[in-house]
């Protein structure tokens, strides 16, 4: 039950951030900043770089060249390795009025195929040497790096540069299904560049600081990384995929580069904590760190890593992929003092973040409820899936509320501060190394293998915020199918962050609930077993 007075402060002075004005698209802040500073580097790759004035310019040329050959306003997509020309293709495709599809070269052939297809790609940006990664339909043309430079020049004929909208598409931004395919979640100009604007103020971070380019191009926060460095003047220090696993690597490139500014996921952080603490590593320009898509907590590690960094800041976002980040928590001065695991703050970017029970109703400060999102960050919802996109964003159920309200399926609650507590999923959903996976996917592929007749797919904690996930299965029949031919099966089917670490098999019936569910607290009770890869 809700006095009018709670109900005016859970639904109003909490759940609602100030909504800013309707900002420009991101690709028009980086003219903006091309024409201050044209010089100034805008991206560092090993011992190359491109300036605000070059990196533009080659964005341009393919910019024009997609318009010309028919691309404007179809999504295009993006497989390519971590160097500069990444950063160019996404520049040039935003130029070119049309959304991006980050296609992570690390993911299974068929997962990449599938996603070409599911996307009606148009134009496929990659490099020579990934032309062959998948299967690409013959209507879908291929340009790589080699072409930008030679073929692409600016005609006297081409007209001017789409000027894009709030309501048209960034990119297109594939996540897990529970239904065994990826969903893409269709991501409008308005939502990020508005999250970029916010990201620009409440940041330090400014003209010739430099940020680091961890993130993957298929997972959200590398538009922050990208855009918000590029709208305030910033360099962006971009680290190949094997720089991104090797953590002493990752801290020489952190000290050598002065990189001012990270986002990271808590599995990420921590490692760099631990090794820069252990090594006794410098890292004398960090002043920022900013960790979302996992629940954070607060090891002895980071305490003593941010405790060296003088007066360095960590900033803790929630947000789904279907919203972006929606609230965000500021942790600063003494690390000993900040809590063991922080909230995720307050809403922010004009997010309406409401906490509501099953029939959509507000709760009061305390109660545990689901987190809903609605309001400017919220995104047009799944690609081409009308049916999904229905059963998550809702109309907003509140009086007074308009546009959708998206259900993010996480369990949570206000604090008396007004403080959001997130305290996990209420469904099937969890986070790998701040990758979104919804179990299901990953159980419908191993039920699909020929030798499994039913599986079930758990996560468990291996460590402080390492999660690992174990399949449980039955065999279709005799002999009983070994744990590494199952894993090196789904090695071709999903990427290696949906991979199980181990493999139970299960010669009796799943254990199961009075309701006839699956006993998922039975399966895992006792000790992990041992793992399989």
């Amino acid at each position: 039950m809700l006095s009018s007075d709670e109900y005016e402060v859970v639904t109003r002075t909490w759940a609602r951030a100030a909504r800013p004005a309707d900002p420009p698209p991101v690709q028009a802040a980086f003219e903006a900043q091309r024409r201050r500073t044209p010089h100034a580097p805008a991206a560092v790759w090993h011992d190359r770089q491109l300036t605000y004035e070059e990196l533009g310019a080659a964005a341009d040329r393919l910019a024009h060249q997609l318009i010309r050959t028919g691309s404007s306003g179809r999504p295009v997509g993006i497989l390519m390795d971590r160097c500069l020309d990444m950063t160019v293709a996404v520049l040039a495709v935003l130029k070119s009025g049309s959304p991006y599809v980050p296609l992570d070269p690390a993911y299974p052939a068929d997962r990449l195929a599938y996603m070409i297809e599911d996307s009606g790609l148009h134009t496929l940006l990659t490099q020579p040497h990934l032309r062959d990664r998948c299967a690409v339909p013959p209507s879908v043309r291929v340009l790589g790096p080699e072409q930008w430079n030679t073929e692409m020049r600016h005609h006297p004929s081409d007209p001017g540069l789409p000027e894009s909208g709030p309501h048209d598409l960034a990119y297109l931004m594939y996540t897990s299904g529970s239904t065994g395919k990826p969903k893409g979640v269709a991501m409008p100009h308005g939502p990020v560049s508005g999250l970029v604007q916010w990201q620009c103020r409440d940041s330090a971070a400014g003209p010739g600081d430099r940020t680091l380019q961890f993130s993957a191009l298929s997972f959200d926060a590398s538009f922050l990384e990208f855009f918000s460095t590029w709208s305030t003047g910033g360099t962006l220090v971009i680290v190949d995929a094997d720089q991104r696993t090797d953590y002493d690597a990752l801290l020489e490139v952190l000290a050598e580069q002065r990189v001012m500014r990270i986002f990271l996921p808590f599995v990420a952080l921590q490692s760099i904590a631990f090794y820069a603490t252990a090594m006794d590593l410098p890292t004398p320009a960090l002043r920022e760190c900013v960790t979302a898509g996992e629940q954070l907590h607060v090891t002895p590690a980071i305490r003593e890593f941010f405790g060296r960094l003088d007066g360095a800041v960590l900033f803790n976002q929630y947000g789904p992929t279907e919203t972006h980040s929606v609230s965000s928590l500021r942790l600063d001065g003494d690390p000993a003092d900040w809590p063991l695991m922080p909230t995720i703050g307050y809403p922010i970017n004009g997010a309406e973040v409401l906490i509501l029970d099953e029939r959509l109703r507000p709760v009061p400060a305390g109660v545990v409820g689901e987190l809903c999102v609605a309001g400017p960050p919220v995104s047009k919802g799944y690609w081409e899936r009308p049916d999904l996109t229905a059963q998550k964003f809702v109309p907003h159920p509140l009086e007074g509320g308009t546009g959708d309200l998206y259900r993010t399926g996480d369990l949570a609650r206000y604090l008396p501060s007004g403080q959001i507590e997130f305290l996990g999923r209420r469904d099937g959903m969890v986070k790998i190394r701040g990758y979104r996976v919804e179990l299901g996917e990953v159980e419908a592929w191993i039920r699909s293998l020929r030798s499994i007749a039913d599986a079930v797919v758990v996560a468990r904690q291996s460590g402080v915020g390492d999660t690992r996930l174990i399949a449980y299965y039955r065999p279709s029949g005799k002999p009983i199918p070994d744990p590494s031919v199952l894993h090196k099966e789904l090695t071709g089917c999903l990427p290696d962050y949906m991979l199980p670490s181990a493999y139970v098999a299960m010669e009796q019936e799943f254990p199961r609930t009075p309701s006839g569910k699956i006993d998922r607290l039975a399966l895992t009770a006792g000790d992990p077993p041992a793992t399989a890869v």
